[in-house]
């Protein structure tokens, strides 16, 4: 009866040793494997769901002009698309993997001095909404021009959690998850930051 036991606990082994083997088999022979994000489909209506706040960040960061933001928006969607297997969390919620491919392509662009700093930045027209009358659009758009050019001064880490808190209206502790970073750590450096803008502002911009 020992023998017989011993030999089905033998079998059992090995009948596991075997399935385990042909998994790792079917990942080196290139089998593919399900991911949220593998149809055409899904993929597009994960584009839809993210471009505005991913354009939003692009913009935030870089600060235009618009041709440059547009093209690194588009480069973060087809290189999304081309890793879209390593992708396995909820399509509802892409846009912090998202914006962690556009950071990489905002920063690959600083290294390379692709990056170019207008003095009178171009500003895309829905942000933020334009005053009613034709004074109050200038005067908030020579607003809005110091304020992108003072972004541009800040190290990226302040500007970062600038965008993602007013631009992309996330709370402090949504910014601390994305992060990796403790929310009183974010508090401190977003006020330091606004602080700086402050300070810079010129005088008769108020």
């Amino acid at each position: 009866m020992k023998l017989g036991r011993v030999s089905t606990s033998m079998e059992d082994v090995s009948l596991k040793k075997a399935r385990y083997l042909q998994s790792l088999s079917g990942l080196f022979q290139g089998k593919k494997r399900e991911t949220p994000l593998d149809s055409p489909e899904a993929f597009s209506a994960l584009y839809e769901l993210n471009y505005r706040p991913v354009y939003r960040y692009l913009f935030g960061l870089q600060g235009g002009p618009v041709e440059d933001v547009e093209d690194l928006a588009a480069e973060t969607f087809i290189r999304a698309w081309k890793a879209r297997r390593s992708f396995t969390g909820d399509p509802d919620k892409a846009v912090g993997w998202l914006l962690c491919i556009a950071r990489r392509l905002v920063i690959d662009a600083y290294r390379r001095g692709r990056v170019r700093i207008q003095p009178e930045i171009e500003m895309p027209e829905e942000i933020p909404e334009r005053g009613p009358t034709p004074e109050d659009r200038l005067l908030a758009d020579e607003r809005r021009q110091t304020l992108w050019i003072l972004l541009q001064k800040l190290p990226i880490e302040q500007r970062e959690m600038l965008v993602l808190r007013y631009m992309l209206d996330w709370r402090v502790h949504e910014i601390g998850e994305y992060l990796h970073t403790s929310e009183n750590t974010i508090s401190v450096t977003i006020r330091r930051a606004l602080a700086r803008l402050q300070r810079d502002w010129p005088q008769g911009k108020e």
